[in-house]
Formats: structure tokens, sequence, C-alpha cells
């Protein structure tokens, strides 16, 4: 069964050999990429384990990939390392104390405060 109403879509033809091209210029978008993941780099990473490379320097979509790769890795192994060494320093919590009691007050006659009065007697005298 056919339907009559139904619109037609043209399919653009799609070019496999176009769709990645090692050469090709960089976008905003990439370079808006790289230049997240450069600060990141230099938040998080200690020196040591910097790239140091010049995201400026980087003008196709082949060398920001390398670089991409290269950042992700170090992220992820400095983050694991940050998390078994979190939990290897961990230290167990301790035991609260046990509340001392209070004293009472001196004076037997002296009138509560109000934080201490129920809500009864709050109400009763109110009125």
């Amino acid at each position: 069964m056919a339907l009559k109403d139904a619109p037609i879509v043209n399919m653009l033809s799609f070019d496999e050999k176009e769709a990645y091209n090692h050469d090709r210029p960089i976008s905003s978008l990439v370079r808006t990429q790289l230049l997240h993941l450069h600060t990141a780099e230099n938040l998080w990473l200690p020196p040591e384990d910097r790239t140091n490379i010049n995201i400026n320097n980087l003008h196709t979509e082949k060398q920001a990939s390398e670089y991409i790769q290269k950042v992700t890795a170090l992220l992820h192994r400095h983050g694991r390392r940050q998390q078994q060494q979190a939990a290897t320093s961990a230290k167990p919590k301790k035991a609260r104390k046990a509340a001392k009691p209070r004293k009472k007050a001196a004076s037997a006659g002296r009138k509560k405060s109000s934080k201490t009065r129920s809500a009864a007697k709050k109400r009763s005298s109110r009125r």
C-alpha cells in the first residue's frame, strides 16, 4: 500500500573519500576542541606530564587528531592515578564520641528559655 501524501526526500550522495581528509584545514569547531583540551592539559597535568605542543601550530585534521589522542590519554591516565591515590590514602572514619550529659541548672526556680518550652505551652501562653 503506497502513501500518496508522503513527501519525497531527495538524498544527497555521500562521497566516502571526501568524508575525512588528513590534509584538510581544521574547522573552528576542531580549533575550539583543541583550545579546551589545551586548557585542561595545563590545568590538571603536572608540568612534566604535559605535551608542550603549541596548538597554534596545528593546521590539519591529522595534526589535531594526533594531539587530541595524546592529551586525552594523558588526562585519563592522570585521572586514574589520582583516583587510586585517593582510594589508598582514605582514612577510616573515627567513631563519634558519646556526648557528655549536661549539668542541671544551679537554680531550679529559673524560668526555662523559650527554646525549650513545648509547642503546647507556647500556644497556651499566647492566649
